[in-house]
């Protein structure tokens, strides 16, 4: 019966403050979902991605390959291990350059610059302070867990943008999976030969300058060639210096056969045939002979001492002189040609002197180019084979069956619909949340008010019967 009493009391006193209830769950509901319109609404993009099983090889047995120990992983802790590879600081600062999310608008910057470079001063590595808090940003928005009994984990970011959610966690996941790869795959062997490769090219360059300078010092480019067209062109030469030597020897013996003719033979008019076959000592030679003739002819009729003989014999000394005059003048010419000669056999002489010269070092530069041409080739063929060599351990690398122990199973899409705030779930929840608090304001009231409203509770506290009472209208 008390117990009756009680629940009724209870009823009635929440009955009685009804009004006070609705109003609270009213203004909750409100409230909420004022609330709820008001948030920046969060899209959430996810990518998932598979481990696949791997055994590890034995380092300590390597060598007994029949044995083909391996050590296995267990599942649980080799995903646990990926996700903190996913977390890890080189994945999420690589995350952050790429997409630039250090980058504040132009106008924030300006207006907020003094303000951060206060609070956020440059750290010691001279990175801006944005950039951490970027990364510590990335860091705690990005969620990565394990899909329930299976070998797939699930990347997770959310965002106020859809677009920048999705690059988010594609980019996460490919900058994982190159380091992953980093990780697990053995770059040692690439980095040796990208090594020996840069030793290499840097022993290689200055022998090159050094051929290139000794070739143009001398102007050697091909050197058989230009030593062959040295050569030809030096007999060439040597060809033309006999010839023009024959020539003054034998114009040197004409003019001095002429001169010793003339100094024993003043009487002689011609003292070489050669001169008989010039022209105009020849048609001077039939004049001559002429005279000659009409000089006896004069004599069967003339006297030695007749105007006629006399006019005769100074045409004939004129002719003579004429002919004299002449023979000078081939002189002069074949004197003036000797010089000519001796002239042309000087140059020759000089060119050939400068071939000489040239030609003279050609067989130490032949030797020195040989010795540097020989190390250059040596040092290329090496080359060759480094490349061929690091090419090949690329290849190794990229075809690696590790790199192929995690899967994309999904990229991440650009979301269509927000995840935050689910205005379902907050009406709902605030409804809850009204309906408590509205009831447990309204049992507090009541607990606290000491007014007496029912008989029961006048019985109880004043110990009277109640003989009517009067209801509220």
């Amino acid at each position: 019966m008390k117990a009756q009493a009680t629940v009724r009391i209870l009823l009635h006193s929440l009955f009685m403050r009804k009004n006070l209830i609705i109003i609270m769950m009213l203004g909750i509901m409100v409230t909420i979902f004022v609330g709820s319109l008001l948030i920046t609404p969060q899209y959430q993009a996810e990518s998932s991605l598979m481990l696949l099983g791997r055994n590890y090889p034995d380092l300590l047995t390597t060598g007994q390959r029949s044995l083909n120990f391996a050590v296995v992983m267990n599942p649980k802790d080799e995903i646990n291990s990926e996700i903190e590879v996913i977390r890890s600081r080189p994945v999420l600062e690589n995350t952050v350059k790429t997409l630039r999310l250090d980058q504040e608008p132009p106008e924030a910057k300006v207006s907020l610059k003094t303000l951060r470079e206060l609070i956020f001063p440059k750290t010691t590595n001279g990175t801006d302070a944005n950039f951490e808090n970027a990364v510590a940003n990335l860091n705690r928005r990005l969620r990565v867990d394990p899909a329930a009994e299976s070998q797939i984990m699930l990347v997770r970011y959310r965002s106020a943008d859809p677009v920048v959610a999705s690059q988010i966690v594609n980019t996460v996941v490919d900058e994982y999976l190159k380091r992953h790869l980093a990780i697990y795959i053995n770059q040692a062997e690439s980095a040796f030969y990208s090594e020996q490769i840069r030793a290499i090219q840097a022993d290689l360059k200055p022998l090159q300058d050094q051929l290139i300078e000794i070739k143009t010092k001398t102007g050697i480019f091909s050197f058989s060639d230009q030593a062959r067209a040295l050569m030809a062109k030096l007999q060439s030469f040597d060809t033309s210096l006999a010839n023009v030597q024959k020539e003054i020897i034998t114009t040197n013996s004409k003019l001095q056969k002429i001169r010793e003719l003339r100094k024993s033979k003043p009487e002689l008019l011609i003292p070489l045939p050669d001169y008989a076959q010039d022209p105009q000592i020849m048609d001077l030679e039939n004049k001559l002979e002429n005279l000659r003739f009409q000089q006896k002819t004069v004599l069967q009729r003339y006297t030695p001492s007749s105007r006629q003989y006399q006019a005769l014999l100074e045409q004939l000394t004129a002719l003579q002189n004429q002919i004299r005059n002449h023979v000078t003048v081939l002189m002069e010419r074949e004197n003036a040609k000797l010089v000519e000669l001796q002239v042309e056999e000087q140059s020759i002489l000089e060119t050939m002197k400068n071939i000489k010269e040239s030609v003279a070092p050609l067989p130490a530069t032949e030797v020195q180019l040989l010795n540097l041409q020989k190390e250059i080739d040596n040092k290329q063929e090496i080359l060759s084979v480094l490349w061929k060599k690091y090419q090949d351990s690329l290849i190794n690398m990229n075809t690696d069956g590790r790199m192929e122990n995690v899967k994309v199973l999904s990229t991440a899409a650009v979301p269509t619909k927000p995840v935050f705030p689910n205005i379902y779930l907050n009406m709902g929840l605030g409804f809850l949340f009204a309906l408590i608090v509205s009831l447990s304001s309204a049992v507090f009231l009541e607990y606290w008010d000491d007014s007496l409203k029912l008989p029961e509770q006048v019985e109880k506290h004043l110990g009277v019967s109640v003989l009517a009472s009067i209801p509220e209208l």
